[in-house]
């Protein structure tokens, strides 16, 4: 390959390896919000769904203000386990209000869920990566740049890059994986809960 286009290549990554990193960050941004929103609207279609299944039940849980959604969601998944478990003939009314949520089928649609989750996570390990592509490319630069002989001044600079830019990546890692860390046991719960819910409501359709 053409050592000009080669350097061209470098020069152009050195001089906007910032931004590639901005760039990444504002994706990332964006998934965690996208994903934020995806979780919430299913939370309340999940709180529906429980809902539906309840509804005529005289015994089932009362609702708490200072529940939030998902120990609604467990204290019905509970309910409706126990329910069908020791009162098989409650299979019924169970069918009945199932036929409702078939209505809003979107309760077992979590695959976007993990997929933009799966992304979020993979972004999080780029971010260590462009840090330490930007010191090559700093070294790489002042090499090119030199001729192959390095003076103080070129190293320095080259120093301060490399530095600015594996700092920089570190610190986005840090950042995202905390909220990686917070969103991903939420997620988990909110597929586990589809999951479960699609399971009794295909149980019950069968039945």
């Amino acid at each position: 390959m053409d050592s000009s286009l080669i350097q061209s290549l470098f020069n152009f990554l050195t001089n906007n390896i910032f931004i590639i990193i901005f760039i990444f960050a504002a994706v990332e941004v964006f998934l965690i919000i996208i994903i934020f929103l995806m979780m919430k609207k299913h939370e309340t279609i999940l709180l529906d769904v429980s809902d539906n299944l309840l509804k005529g039940f005289k015994d089932a849980p009362d609702k708490n203000s200072l529940q939030n959604i998902h120990e609604k969601i467990e204290g019905a998944l509970d309910f409706i386990h126990h329910k069908i478990s020791q009162s098989p003939e409650l299979r019924e009314d169970f069918i009945k209000n199932a036929q409702s949520i078939n209505q809003r089928p979107n309760y077992s649609h979590h695959y976007k869920l993990e997929i933009y989750a799966s992304i979020m996570s993979t972004l999080v390990q780029v971010f260590p990566l462009l840090g330490i592509l930007g010191t090559i490319l700093a070294i790489a630069q002042t090499a090119f740049q030199s001729g192959g002989q390095i003076d103080v001044s070129s190293l320095s600079n080259a120093f301060v890059l490399a530095m600015d830019t594996t700092i920089l990546g570190i610190a986005f890692s840090v950042i995202f994986m905390v909220v990686e860390s917070t969103f991903q046991p939420k997620i988990e719960r909110v597929i586990n809960e589809s999951t479960e819910y699609k399971n009794i409501v295909s149980k019950l359709h069968l039945s």
